[in-house]
């Protein structure tokens, strides 16, 4: 299969890969969804990293990446808790008119990274916006399995979390088909520093059962205690 072969028809393509995630695949996955897309263009997020001194690394934003961004999904009675998804790192603009599609390939950079949270919080965007622009503008991919410490708390504010794992959350289906490849879907779950360094030693999943044990695991609450090690 290949990727159609004109600028007018790929391009109405692209468009239509991206509708098909947001307008038919989101509201599956997460229910009902705000229609506003938080864009990382005038966010600030890509002019973050863009800012290096590395020779290797772009210095200018590409122009795909600018109306990718975060939707936000309320909660609803199949799911009562606040989800927050990015939207755009599986857009196919890896390709161009009349590239090969070999079946089974992935979609653009081949997922779209979710947090959920109890209640309604700002930091969640601004997490998602700063992951995506360094994986935009670094080339480094996450995957399932995977950790990330950051700087201070996970919230900027009062809270024992200080990092993300990255799982597979067993409520959902672990990925989705569009037309330009698959999609997996990464759930960032906030941990402690402790909790962080048990999994790297012991193993994900000892470490997500300890967390299920404590409470909704794949909901990050920050406001909770570390769990028993």
């Amino acid at each position: 299969m290949k990727a159609p072969e004109t600028d007018e028809d790929f391009v109405q393509w692209y468009e239509d890969c991206w509708a098909d995630r947001d307008e038919v695949e989101y509201p599956k996955l997460f229910g009902a969804i705000h229609e506003d897309v938080i864009a990382l263009e005038g966010s600030g997020a890509l002019e973050a990293w863009l800012d290096n001194d590395d020779p290797s690394l772009p210095k200018e934003a590409d122009p795909n990446w600018l109306p990718m961004g975060v939707r936000v999904a309320p909660p609803s009675p199949e799911y009562p808790y606040w989800t927050y998804v990015t939207s755009g790192l599986s857009n196919p603009f890896t390709l161009a008119p009349g590239d090969d599609l070999p079946e089974g390939a992935s979609s653009g950079l081949g997922y779209e990274m979710v947090i959920h949270t109890p209640t309604e919080e700002r930091w969640p965007v601004l997490r998602l916006l700063d992951m995506m622009a360094y994986n935009l503008v670094c080339a480094r991919l996450f995957a399932v399995g995977h950790r990330y410490p950051v700087e201070g708390t996970l919230t900027g504010g009062d809270t024992k979390l200080s990092g993300f794992v990255f799982v597979t959350d067993p409520s959902r289906p672990a990925h989705f088909d569009l037309p330009s490849g698959k999609v997996q879907l990464i759930t960032l779950v906030g941990v402690t520093k402790n909790e962080m360094a048990f999994s790297r030693s012991n193993g994900m999943d000892r470490l997500m059962a300890k967390l299920t044990d404590a409470g909704p695991a794949y909901i990050t609450r920050p406001d909770r205690d570390e769990v028993k090690l």
